[in-house]
């Protein structure tokens, strides 16, 4: 005969276990770290940009309930540097924005999952920002999206598609900032922008404003432009105004080429992204 457990049983049990793994691995349980007081605001600003509803993160991160399901996982993935992401090596050079975890709060989120991920008192939590689904830096003075959806396939390796975009400006005008929007969060992994003054890139659509495939980009240029690394997008990442005199020259007819990285989700995905533009003087 089989017998059932309780539901709370298990609980219990898959508590008990996930301590003694963690113990294992280096944590001991500290029932005086909680949820509210010392989990959640590393939470809210390391993890939340990503981990919430409508944007990359496969799950959300912003209450009690989101991150006790996922205690153990969060704490295995901070201990190893994994989450969140952050690729430059430790050092003495900071980067302005740097979103590595310290080695405490590291030890904290260890320690809270050991101890059955407690939860505290909700008086101690911080609030959840205001995340904004619109744009970051208000309405843009200028909107240009791709005139064709890029289908991405159900499954296969990664791959590289590049939008070209004309932005509809009658003179000469100064960017001082940008928002890319890449349209579908899901499948994207970043997006690097790259100037054309020449239109040379239209040559390589087989369909005029379809846009076409290919990582590693050459645009033909006599003229110094901000390089794509430092005009992208990226999960989680904020737009930024540029320090005064940093901003690049838009010419009439130039052209604007967003490659952008697809990772494929199982299901065929459009992906139709829009860039918004900030003017100076």
């Amino acid at each position: 005969m089989v017998r059932s457990i309780p539901a709370d049983r298990v609980r219990i049990m898959r508590c008990a276990v996930l301590g003694v793994l963690l113990s294992f691995s280096g944590f001991a349980a500290d029932p005086t770290i909680t949820f509210h007081k010392h989990i959640a605001p590393v939470l809210l600003e390391h993890c939340a940009p990503c981990h919430r509803p409508g944007q990359s993160g496969p799950f959300s991160l912003l209450t009690y309930e989101d991150a006790r399901k996922r205690a153990g996982q969060i704490a295995a993935v901070t201990r190893r540097r994994y989450m969140p992401p952050w690729l430059p090596e430790s050092g003495r050079v900071k980067f302005a924005g740097e979103r590595r975890l310290t080695d405490l709060q590291i030890g904290q989120i260890g320690k809270w999952a050991a101890a059955g991920a407690p939860e505290g008192q909700a008086s101690d939590s911080p609030r959840i920002p205001a995340f904004t689904s619109d744009w970051q830096l208000g309405p843009p003075d200028l909107i240009v999206e791709a005139s064709k959806a890029f289908q991405s396939p159900a499954d296969g390796a990664d791959l590289y598609w590049n939008f070209v975009m004309t932005p509809a400006v009658s003179s000469t005008r100064y960017v001082k900032a940008i928002e890319i929007r890449p349209g579908n969060v899901s499948v994207l992994h970043h997006a690097n922008l790259l100037m054309d003054r020449e239109r040379s890139a239209r040559r390589l659509e087989k369909v005029a404003g379809e846009g076409f495939a290919g990582m590693d980009l050459v645009v033909a240029s006599n003229t110094f432009d901000p390089d794509s690394h430092f005009l992208f997008w990226k999960p989680g990442g904020a737009a930024v105004v540029e320090p005064d005199g940093m901003a690049w020259r838009l010419d009439p007819n130039n052209d604007l080429i967003l490659n952008v990285h697809v990772q494929p989700s199982g299901k065929p995905e459009l992906v139709k992204p829009s860039i918004g533009l900030y003017f100076t003087d």
